[in-house]
């Protein structure tokens, strides 16, 4: 296989892939840019619902953060975030990764949703707000951090209760419906209204989801997340991902490699997947991770194979050569080319190449 990938790489070197002309926003790593493009473009679709999901410490937020750093610096004044923390995480120093804060310094100017119908208001109220000219990011982190107002509803009848026993006064019958407002409000309301408003702007709505044991005994997945049918349906890509192993320097933790897959893709490549380096006080690594593909350092399960070698305009270098010899002579560009040009030469290695089904 590696050798018909070598000899259609040779054919596709010099082409340019064909690119839709839409807007997108990049996710910091070229090999992710074209995972998620899924054949018609680099990165995520503007005008799109796009889904994290992963259980902690698995880099989904570090992704959020990425992709608002890489607007941040293509589109300038013309970009406007929300990082809505809605669960009260927040700890990254953005300021130190990328140059500027994600999150505000000051709590007062931090939007943080506590409900669904509150995140909903300040979704709407951002894109609607959002000029036609101009680009925007929305995030949830997360999905899960979001309560419903029939559940504090139930939850401040709970602890009336509760006082009124530890009073001996006689209990309320609770109300509610079995906590089921918030999965109705996202299905009938969150996501369909939001998707129609999203549609009309050059925005994206990232929301981040925490996986969590599927419970249910007709489903074949180990793990589900909240958002149900509904997300499923209106997200335009829904990406897992898994913290595999971790990165060692002298025997210390300095980052972690993160196994990604488009488990559902509104393009003609879906169920692609990568491995991509990420450094806790650097980011998403480009360079590293473009390495890694590009001469197949990692193993299927992530790991970095023994003494790694390659060439670089046939000198041959060992891993970290590799990647100081990139960097310092800025051959980025060069390195996402090559990147691409394996990817695109896989692709082609397997399209079916038939006739059209009902062509004359």
């Amino acid at each position: 296989m590696s050798e018909e990938i070598s000899k259609i790489e040779k054919t596709i070197l010099n082409k340019k892939p064909k690119r839709i002309p839409i807007n997108r926003y990049l996710t910091g790593s070229e090999l992710l840019d074209i995972l998620v493009g899924g054949g018609e473009g680099l990165g995520y679709s503007m005008g799109k619902i796009v889904n994290f999901v992963s259980d902690k410490s698995s880099g989904k937020s570090f992704l959020a953060c990425e992709v608002i750093a890489s607007a941040y610096y293509k589109y300038n004044d013309k970009f406007k975030w929300v990082y809505d923390d809605c669960e009260s995480g927040f700890t990254f120093n953005t300021k130190k990764l990328y140059g500027f804060e994600i999150m505000p310094n000051d709590i007062k100017k931090r939007i943080k949703s506590p409900t669904v119908e509150e995140a909903y208001c300040n979704i709407r109220n951002f894109f609607e707000k959002l000029p036609n000219d101009e680009f925007g990011i929305y995030v949830i982190d997360s999905l899960d951090g979001l309560d419903s107002k029939e559940g504090k509803i139930l939850a401040d009848e709970q602890f009336k209760n509760f006082k009124k026993k530890n009073s001996g006064e006689k209990e309320e019958k609770l109300s509610g419906s079995y906590r089921m407002g918030k999965a109705k409000y996202l299905s009938q309301t969150f996501f369909p209204q939001l998707a129609y408003l999203i549609e009309k702007k050059n925005g994206l709505l990232i929301i981040i989801s925490q996986v969590r044991t599927n419970l249910d005994p007709f489903s074949f997945e180990k793990y589900s997340r909240a958002g149900g049918k509904a997300l499923d349906f209106y997200a335009h890509t829904v990406l897992w991902l898994a913290n595999v192993n971790k990165i060692l320097a002298k025997g210390i933790p300095i980052g972690i490699t993160v196994k990604a897959k488009n488990t559902k893709s509104k393009t003609p490549r879906p169920y692609r997947e990568c491995y991509l380096k990420l450094f806790f006080e650097y980011g998403l690594d480009d360079i590293t991770t473009g390495i890694d593909y590009l001469y197949g350092f990692l193993t299927l399960k992530g790991k970095l194979i023994k003494n790694p070698r390659g060439e670089w305009n046939e000198v041959s270098m060992n891993r970290k050569e590799l990647i100081d010899y990139i960097e310092k002579n800025n051959l980025q560009k060069e390195l996402r080319k090559k990147v691409s040009d394996k990817w695109e030469a896989l692709e082609e290695s397997v399209k079916l190449n038939r006739k059209p089904k009902y062509s004359e």
